[in-house]
């Protein structure tokens, strides 16, 4: 954590310093004393823009530690949905004019800083940058330009990349060592080679628009050439790069890692030719409840990019007092790391730097409210892809991370299981996709997730989709996790071929939760396994099926009101001996209930007890639940339970569960016993599901 002035032991901090790329080199600053050269004519003209708006008052700064975004407090009202951009001026004159620079163009070992308005119009090469206040830089629109840096990117004054359409704006870092990093702080770190919005700096990321990503309309079959969508993607061109994720159920090898990455060579409507056949089947899935799933295309090009390479991952970094505006962009080769302590069978492993991710906003309280990241993709991440870390009002809609390490969703965590996380209040994710989620080593993969839905209140969460996440026990595609708690609304997402869970909660909650309308199927462990000891959440309207340990896998108990999982359509499809299944309870609490309810797919029995001898007894009540075989199935080792009381769909009477052998498909003894209200008819879940990303917009000019 980076508690305080941020700076960790050992790291000196020189508020404002321009750090240069390197101890040894020779590099002169490169000031820009010359008047700035008119621009004109054609697309510039057409997207002039006002001169760079002041700074914020200093009332909008986000303090430097913690207390300026802890929960509870008074913070202003959320911005709206779709704010103004900030003004760009496009006036600035020529970097290629090498009289604005004194009489030579910088090179690839100068540091440069940037006082004045300067259009980047060629391909360029730096050692180091510094925009400073009222200094800009800002891409040609009109052309395809890249500028790559040695050093550091820092931005205290503004920085554009927003091209027409068919160009192409590119921010490289070719030379990164990752093993100069150090990680930490508020300010920039010498060695931690990557963009830095600081100050009152602004960023404007704003490629051409694009569906991210849309749900194929039919089965794709190993060696397709052609792939049918369920909706015309737009924005889709020629040389695009495609990930197909995986849909296969999971008693198949390598389930959650059938990925095809491929490449448009034509597009015409809905019908996409590659140039390359597919490596792998990827079935279209009926799982139930009105869902029909084809495997999700994901656009993974986009026409601003932001690299490190392979071998040296750069990071982008946000502690700027000004909302920054991050569209259709794609960051790559991101997140550092470097050798941990720890080996696995002999090699060492890496683990990641701390603050240096793929976006990361970072302790910026309220002054990011308003901010919008819209069609970001940020893949090949060696750690965190998206990190709104005590910032306020971000929303992300149709991002998508792909091929990344750690959480890809997240904010710091608390450094103990006793110490609260700091909140991101009013978070939004809408649409957004979390595909391949790595660990290393892969065995110590617990609790991977592609979505940490943590600490905060108004967060929300909302046709998004986690595929692919691999890890160990309790990985998961949504996470709640313990100390975290957050208040979220969660509707109608999805969670599929995951190595382990769509699901995991390990929450002892003081607030009450709902997920509506979640949808798991293929996951190689359950569709849900809800934990830790005692809450409440209300499950409704969900489908899960064909999860290869079962559809729900119940630890806690309820805490005040219970847990419910009401209108639930859990269908084993034979990969599981259960639909629904009970666990060790740490704490005796109150009743967990499925109600109204179809249990079906499974081999042995719809619900099995299986409360260990260890913990506390069962608590449960299965009401007005229709059963495709056996209902019910009492572990012969558990304990004898608090109270199990089964009323079956369409009966009137309930019944009363203990060890013994009255019914011996049940492996207990069912006596008659009254419950709270009268019988009620089985709900079955109706949800559609997006077969494409939410629109998103450029930036109005």
């Amino acid at each position: 954590m980076e508690h305080g002035d941020g700076m960790p032991e050992g790291v000196p901090r020189r508020a404002g310093s321009h750090r240069r790329p390197g101890r040894r080199r020779l590099l002169g600053w490169i000031a820009a004393p010359v008047a700035a050269a008119a621009v004109g004519g054609g697309e510039l003209a057409r997207r002039a823009l006002a001169a760079p708006a002041a700074p914020p008052p200093a009332s909008a700064a986000p303090s430097a530690g913690p207390a300026g975004a802890s929960a509870g407090h008074a913070h202003a009202a959320p911005a709206p949905a779709e704010p103004s951009p900030s003004p760009v001026d496009l006036t600035g004159r020529r970097w290629s004019d090498a009289a604005g620079w004194g009489g030579a163009v910088p090179g690839s070992k100068s540091a440069v800083r940037i006082a004045d308005r300067v259009l980047l119009d060629v391909d360029a090469a730096v050692g180091s940058l510094l925009v400073e206040p009222g200094g800009s830089l800002v891409f040609a629109p009109g052309r395809s330009v890249a500028l790559a840096s040695a050093g550091s990117v820092e931005v205290r004054g503004t920085l554009v990349l927003a091209p027409a359409d068919g160009s192409v704006h590119a921010l490289r870092f070719p030379s990164v060592d990752e093993r100069s990093f150090r990680g930490g702080g508020m300010t920039v770190v010498e060695g931690d080679t990557g963009l830095w919005v600081t100050g009152s700096g602004y960023l404007r990321l704003d490629g051409a628009a694009k569906t991210a990503w849309v749900r194929a309309a039919a089965a794709l079959k190993a060696g397709a050439i052609e792939l049918q969508l369920a909706e015309p993607p737009t924005g889709w061109q020629p040389g695009d790069e495609l990930a197909v994720t995986p849909t296969g159920p999971p008693d198949e090898d390598d389930f959650s890692t059938r990925y095809d990455l491929c490449t448009i060579r034509r597009i015409d409507g809905r019908t996409v030719t590659l140039t390359a056949p597919l490596a792998h089947a990827h079935p279209r899935v009926a799982v139930g409840g009105g869902v029909t799933a084809g495997a999700e295309v994901l656009n993974l090009t986009r026409s601003v990019r932001i690299e490190g390479t392979p071998r040296g991952r750069t990071h982008v970094h946000l502690t700027s007092s000004r909302r920054a505006d991050v569209r259709h962009a794609a960051l790559r080769w991101v997140g550092p790391r470097k050798a941990g302590k720890e080996t696995w069978n002999g090699t060492p492993v890496t683990e990641p730097v701390l603050g240096r991710y793929g976006l990361h906003f970072h302790m910026l309280g309220d002054a990011s409210r308003g901010t919008a990241v819209e069609g970001v993709v940020v893949r090949d991440a060696g750690s965190h892809a998206f990190v709104p870390h005590a910032s306020h009002g971000i929303t992300f809609r149709s991002c998508i991370s792909h091929d990344t390490w750690e959480d890809a969703y997240w904010w710091d965590g608390p450094t103990d299981t006793r110490t609260p996380q700091e909140p991101s209040d009013d978070i939004a994710y809408e649409s957004c996709v979390a595909s391949r989620t790595v660990y290393e080593p892969v065995p110590r993969g617990y609790r991977l997730t592609g979505f940490s839905l943590g600490a905060g209140t108004g967060g929300t969460a909302r046709d998004c989709v986690a595929v692919g996440v691999q890890g160990a026990a309790g990985a998961s595609g949504y996470e709640w996790p313990e100390t975290s708690e957050g208040v979220w609304t969660f509707e109608r997402c999805l969670a599929h071929n995951n190595l382990q869970n769509g699901i995991f909660v390990w929450l002892n909650a003081r607030h009450h939760h709902t997920v509506d309308r979640f949808v798991a199927y293929h996951n190689g462990g359950w569709g849900i396994e809800h934990g830790a000891y005692l809450n409440d959440f209300d499950y409704t309207s969900g489908v899960l099926y064909g999860n290869a340990a079962g559809g729900v896998a119940v630890h806690a108990l309820g805490r005040d009101k219970g847990t419910v999982f009401d209108g639930m359509l859990i269908d084993a499809a034979g990969q599981s001996d259960c639909a629904v299944a009970t666990a060790k309870h740490q704490l005796a609490g109150t009743t967990v209930t499925i109600g109204r309810s179809r249990l079906t797919g499974y081999r042995k029995a719809g619900v099995a007890f299986r409360a260990a001898p260890d913990g506390e007894p069962d608590d449960i009540a299965v009401l007005d639940c229709s059963f495709g075989g056996n209902e019910v199935w009492l572990d012969p080792q558990s304990p004898p339970p608090t109270r199990i009381v089964l009323r079956r769909a369409g009966e009137r009477q309930a019944v009363r569960l203990e060890p013994g052998a009255g019914k011996p498909q049940w492996n207990a003894a069912a006596a008659p016993v009254a419950v709270d209200g009268p019988p009620r008819a089985v709900s079955t879940p109706s949800i559609r599901l997006a077969d494409a990303a939410a629109p998103t917009r450029r930036l109005p000019v």
